[in-house]
Formats: C-alpha cells, structure tokens, sequence
C-alpha cells in the first residue's frame, strides 16, 4: 500500500494518486517505512553511585587519602606509646595507664623534652654571645656552668665555674657552684673544698652548710655532717631546707 507524501492518507491498492488531494502516490509502503526509521537505541545501562558523581569521588579520595594515613600512622605510634610505657612500668614497677593515656603521655613527654632542649640550645647560644663580647665577665660564666649543670654535663660546668673564680676570687656562689658539680660526680672531696671556700665567704649560707654536711655523710663522717646540718637548721630560713636539713640529720645520728 502506498501513501500520500502531502497529506499521508494511505491509496487504494493499484491507485496511483491520492483521492484527497490528487498527489502522486510515492514512497514506501508502510512496512518498508516502518522499516526504514531508526529504531531507539536501548536504554544505556544505570550507572552507579561512583560513576554518577565522579566529582564528588575524586573528592573523597582527595580528603580520604591523608585522614587513612593518619590513622594509620596514630595507630603505630599508639602502639609504640604503649609498648614503651608498659617497659617502664615493668622496669620502675609502676602502674601501666590506659592506651589512650599511654600515648597522651608519651606525646607530651616528647614535646616537653623537645621545647626543653629547644631553651637549653637558645640559652646556651645566648651565654656563648655574651661571652665573646665580654670574656671578663665572670657571672656570664657561673650561669652558662648552671645552664651545663642542669643538662648533667657537670664536666662543663666545672670549667665554666673555675673560670668564673679566677676572674672573680672573691665570689661565694662559684664556689658552691662547683661544688655542687664536684658532689654530683662523686669527688667529694673537692666538693668539700669549695663548701669550705664558700662558708669563708659567705659565714651564713646554710645551703652550703646543707651540701657540706651530706658530702661528710656520703664520706661517712657522720660528727662532722651533723655539726654541718646543725648549723644549716640554726641559718635556714626556708621551710623546704629544714625539713630536708632535719631528715638528713636524723639519718646521720642513726648511723653512730
């Protein structure tokens, strides 16, 4: 059957012009045009969630990454943390504290003992500065010997207070400074020494009778320490030091 290209309207079979409008019959018969037109392509398959927001998985795999390695990382240091603190409580026989306590502790360890050194550094700096502008100054060299003395470096110390004397004969808290340094490293003797240099100069100083009577004590000169820890109550105006200085002194008169 053949159909009207003006106006549509299908022909009676073997007519060659529309009944309609009088056009020449042309074109397909409705099979071969049926035929002809393009078909809809099927339907493309859903896409998932991913695929339909690749943005948004870009994204999250931008932010995701890092925040994966951090808790990967926190994860290890946590369980170093409380290895670590569960060795120290085996070692001092202490407590072990719970994991997240493990690990605050360990964290706040690590940054005190970093901001720790960080000063040492920058005060040391600052006494070797110093001392090159002004190499006479013998108080510049007792307080870097302090600073060598809180680190433990004690050899260092000795030096520094040694120096001091010479630029400065006449001062009493060199003195006792390094013999504070010579005491810690077990030379008592000389520790001795330096007291007595001390107490020359300095007739009241009770730390010094303090430090002088637990160097006797080290030495098993119990008399002496406790003729030294006598005086250092009778001198001592602080609470700390004669509560200290009466703990020592009973200690002494037990070993008689």
């Amino acid at each position: 059957m053949k159909y009207c290209p003006s106006c549509g309207k299908a022909g009676v079979e073997g007519v060659k012009f529309c009944p309609q409008c009088g056009q020449k019959l042309t074109g397909f018969d409705l099979e071969e045009k049926r035929r002809s037109v393009n078909q809809p392509e099927a339907p493309v398959k859903e896409r998932n969630w991913f695929g339909r927001h690749l943005n948004w998985t870009l994204l999250l795999g931008v932010i995701g990454g890092p925040f994966l390695l951090f808790w990967i990382v926190f994860g290890i240091v946590n369980l170093v943390a409380l290895f670590s603190v569960n060795i120290a409580a085996w070692i001092f026989r202490i407590a072990v504290p719970s994991e997240p306590i493990a690990f605050i502790v360990i964290i706040v360890l690590v940054v005190r003992w970093y901001r720790e050194q960080r000063r040492q550094s920058r005060a040391m700096a600052g006494y070797d500065r110093a001392i090159k502008l002004d190499p006479s100054n013998a108080a510049t060299y007792n307080e870097r010997g302090d600073a060598y003395a809180e680190t433990g470096e004690y050899g260092q110390a000795i030096a520094d207070y040694s120096k001091a004397i010479d630029l400065a004969p006449r001062d009493a808290l060199a003195y006792f400074n390094r013999g504070y340094a010579y005491d810690e490293i077990g030379e008592y003797n000389q520790a001795i020494a330096d007291y007595n240099k001390a107490i020359e100069l300095n007739p009241s100083d009770a730390d010094a009778y303090y430090n002088r009577g637990l160097a006797y004590q080290e030495k098993g000169e119990m008399p002496k320490a406790i003729s030294d820890l006598d005086k250092c109550i009778g001198l001592s105006t602080g609470p700390e030091l004669t509560k200290a200085a009466q703990q020592a002194l009973h200690k002494a008169k037990k070993s008689l």
